[in-house]
C-alpha cells in the first residue's frame, strides 16, 4: 500500500521475505542464498527482502512491520538433503522433535511465538531446506545448491498467495 506524506510517497511493505543463515557456514547459508536470487528478479509492489542472519530476535520487531512473513531457513527436518518444505509455525511445531527448526543458536519458532505474544500479527510461512553439509565455508553443497531454484519458486508462489489474501487498500489521502 502507498499513500501520501507530506509531499512524500510512503510504501508500506506487505510481504517480507527474511533469509535466514551464516555467511561463514556452507548449508547454514541457504536462506541468504536464496534472497540473493530474489534480489536479482523484479518484485512485486509491498514486498522486501530481509536478511536476519542468525540473530533470529531481531525478527521479533521485524515480524510487527509486515503483513505477511515468508521465513527462508537451512532446516532439519529428517529429509534427504536439498528438500525443500514449506510449512506454517504451527504444523513445525506438531510434527517436529526439535522445535528449533533452525541450525542456529536461536530458537526460530520460540521467536516467531515470542513476536506473537507481543502482539505481531503477520501471517507466517517458513521454507526450510534440509542441508547436507553444516560446516564452515562459503559454498552450498550441491545438493542444497540445486535446492535454490526450487526454494526461489516456492517464496516466489508463497509470496503470490500472501498478496492475493490481502484486502485491496485505496490510499488515504488525507494523511
Amino acid at each position: 500500500m502507498s499513500f501520501v506524506q507530506g509531499a512524500i510517497a510512503v510504501t508500506e511493505f506487505r510481504v517480507t521475505v527474511f533469509g535466514a543463515g551464516s555467511r561463514m557456514m556452507r548449508d547454514e547459508r541457504v536462506g541468504i542464498a536464496v534472497l540473493d536470487e530474489l534480489a536479482r528478479r523484479p518484485l512485486p509492489h509491498g514486498v522486501r527482502l530481509r536478511e536476519t542472519g542468525t540473530d533470529g530476535y531481531g525478527l521479533v520487531t521485524d515480524l510487527d512491520d509486515t503483513d505477511a512473513a515468508i521465513i527462508v531457513d537451512c532446516a532439519q527436518m529428517g529429509k534427504e538433503p536439498g528438500t525443500v518444505l514449506v510449512f506454517s509455525p504451527e504444523e513445525a511445531e506438531s510434527t517436529m522433535l526439535d522445535h528449533r527448526v533452525s541450525l542456529h543458536s536461536i530458537d526460530l519458532l520460540g521467536v516467531v511465538r515470542l513476536a506473537q505474544q507481543l502482539g505481531a500479527r503477520a501471517s507466517i510461512r517458513i521454507v526450510g531446506i534440509e542441508p547436507e553439509v553444516v560446516d564452515f565455508g562459503d559454498e552450498l553443497s550441491g545438493a542444497v545448491a540445486a535446492a535454490v531454484p526450487r526454494a526461489v519458486a516456492l517464496v516466489e508462489r508463497e509470496v503470490a498467495a500472501a498478496l492475493a489474501a490481502m484486502p485491496d487498500q485505496e490510499p488515504d489521502e488525507s494523511q
